[in-house]
Parts: C-alpha cells; structure tokens; sequence
C-alpha cells in the first residue's frame, strides 16, 4: 500500500513533500551547527571585541599622552619667550644707564611699554587655548608684536577694540624706539593710558 502512495502520488503532493522535508533538514542543519559551532562563534566575537576595547584603549592613551606633550612643549615655549624678552629688556636697561630727566622719562616710558608687551603675550598664552594654537603664539619674536596682535584678533582671542589698543601701544613704542623723535611728557603719559587700559590692575607711575 505504501508503494502504491508514493507512485501515485502527483507532481503537486511530491512537491509539497519535498519542501517539507527542505524545511525540516534546513532546520535540523541550523541547530546542528549552533550546537557544534555556535561557542567557537561567540569566542570569535568576544576575542574581536576584547582587540577592538584594547585597541581603543590605546589610542585614548596616545591622545591623552600627545596633549600633554603639547601642553609641556607649549609652557617650555612661553617660558623662553619671557626668558628671551627679560633677557632683552635687562640687557637695554643695562646699555641705557641715565640719571638724567630725559633718561627717567624713556624708563618710564619703556616700563609701561613691557608691562603691554607682557600683557599680549600672557593673553596668547591663556590655557584655555589649545596647545598647538599657543605653541604657534609663542613663536613669535618681540620684533613680531604687531604680527601677533593681528593674529590674535584674527582668531577671536582679541576683540577689535583691544586689538587696536594694542597696536596704538606699539605704533607709539615703534615711533620712539630708538630715541628718534625726542620723547616729551605727553608720550610717556599716553603709553601709561593705555598701559591702565590693557593691563589689569596697572598703577605703575
């Protein structure tokens, strides 16, 4: 009887059969190869994501250690910027030993000038800046002020009006640097103006 069923079968009935035995063994391949593959899968995994945790971890640290570099690079180079711009103005004082009125009102002149200078310089060297951005600041020499005064302003660290401020300071040092015009009183009291006015808390005489 059975033999008898499956000659007699049609094409349709044959075909219903076949694609529930393909159903069947689909599934019963399915759980034979979790059962037998499905842990090596899962080490996979777990091995590729621990690498890729490990790998992440490293490159943070690599950041995190370049920021500091660039933090340390960006002190060291302010650091030699005020050195080189001391080392200059005591060198000048030095060549410049005067008792005379004239010689006074140029020291005064000069004080009010540096204490300017040293003002911009410790703005371009704000750690809120980023390092990159501070080392790049610091490289700029004291023959370079007005350099720095226009890229200071160009990136937001000094607003228009400061940055005009600035460079009214250092047009005026610029005019008298090497005591030509003759310096008069009202000079001197115009850079300790602006010396009031740039520099926080500035009473120098």
């Amino acid at each position: 009887m059975l033999e008898d069923y499956w000659i007699n079968l049609t094409d349709a009935q044959a075909s219903l059969i076949s694609t529930a035995v393909l159903i069947v063994a689909g599934g019963l391949g399915v759980l034979l190869g979790a059962a037998l593959f499905g842990g090596r899968v899962k080490n996979l995994k777990s091995a590729l994501e621990a690498s890729n945790e490990v790998i992440q971890k490293h490159q943070d640290e690599a950041k995190a250690q370049l920021k500091v570099m660039e933090e340390q690079m960006s002190a060291t180079l302010g650091a030699v910027s005020q050195l080189r711009s001391s080392v200059f103005d005591l060198r000048t004082d030095v060549e410049e030993k005067v008792t005379d009125e004239a010689g006074k009102m140029r020291q005064a002149f000069k004080n009010h000038w540096y204490a300017i200078r040293d003002e911009l310089q410790r703005r371009a060297s704000d750690p809120n800046i980023h390092g990159r951005t501070r080392t790049r600041y610091a490289g700029f020499s004291n023959n370079e002020i007005a350099a720095l005064i226009e890229v200071l302003q160009k990136d937001g660290v000094l607003q228009s009006s400061q940055a005009n401020t600035f460079n009214d300071a250092h047009n005026l040092w610029t005019w008298h640097r090497n005591g030509r015009p003759p310096m008069t009183q009202g000079d001197v009291q115009k850079m300790r103006e602006l010396a009031i006015d740039l520099v926080p808390n500035y009473r120098s005489e």
